[in-house]
């Protein structure tokens, strides 16, 4: 009988410290998909380094980029709104990053923002809005990619390296 009680006493410790470190482990995340708002704050700072002026050869592809992380923005908010997150998310950015700093700065925080929200959506509603961000956040990649590349043959050709 006494074996018994101290059994059951220690499955339910077990019990409840396995449910304790769990909810402690996600404390700063609520509700389902916490990795859109690691993605919104990502494509946030993105979009803030994109609005700074640009060399002449690679401005109307920054141009199109940030255009794509704003749409990116856009459907995360949405989405979000079905897990009921809050999107009021606006972090402060170094914007005392050089030229080809800032735009790899840019392509890591939408390579960050790409994997965070490419978790599971079990979210019907939100789906393709979770999609089209995807598809806006590989755009801007590929505009970034291009921008890089621009610059970087440039600056080789007149001899800034």
């Amino acid at each position: 009988m006494m074996t018994r009680k101290i059994s059951s006493i220690g499955i339910l410790t077990g019990l409840l410290t396995v449910s304790l470190s769990h909810g402690i482990a996600l404390g700063d995340i609520s509700g389902k998909h916490p990795y859109y708002l690691h993605a919104r704050s990502d494509l946030r700072k993105a979009e803030i380094l994109l609005q700074h002026s640009d060399e002449s050869n690679v401005v109307q592809e920054t141009k199109i980029a940030y255009q794509n992380v704003h749409n990116a923005i856009r459907e995360i908010d949405r989405a979000a709104v079905y897990d009921r997150k809050d999107v009021d998310d606006n972090p402060p950015v170094d914007n005392s990053i050089a030229h080809l700093d800032r735009l790899r700065a840019i392509y890591k925080l939408l390579r960050s923002a790409e994997k965070d929200i490419s978790k599971e959506e079990d979210n019907r509603s939100a789906v393709g809005l979770r999609n089209r961000a995807e598809a806006n956040i590989n755009q801007a990649k590929r505009r970034i990619e291009i921008a890089v590349s621009r610059d970087v043959v440039d600056d080789l050709r007149n001899d800034r390296y």
